[in-house]
């Protein structure tokens, strides 16, 4: 594996996305490392991905929708939210202040 070096116009490039102001030698230096990341990035294209199929997660959860016009039977009514409340007044929760 041969580390490619980036040029300095795209470190510099990167670290101006970045908003970050880089010294000579730190540009010579994140040059290599940037390579080095690349490089070995690179070995992801070595695996066999044929019979993976594409996800966005590796855990099983899913966003709870509604259709327009369904009801939502999950949601809380204003009496059931503020049920518990020590001190409600006008359908907010009372708080000391803090400061």
């Amino acid at each position: 594996m041969s580390t490619k070096l980036i040029s300095k116009d795209e470190v510099l490039h990167l670290a101006k996305l970045a908003g970050l102001t880089l010294s000579n030698e730190e540009i010579e230096k994140y040059a290599v490392q940037f390579g080095q990341t690349l490089d070995y990035v690179q070995n992801l294209n070595e695996l066999n991905t044929d019979n993976v199929e594409p996800t966005n997660s590796v855990v099983n959860l899913s966003n709870v929708t509604f259709e327009d016009g369904t009801k939502n039977d999950r949601q809380f009514t204003a009496d059931e939210a503020f049920s518990n409340g020590k001190n409600v007044k006008e359908n907010a929760f009372v708080v000391e202040r803090i400061m």
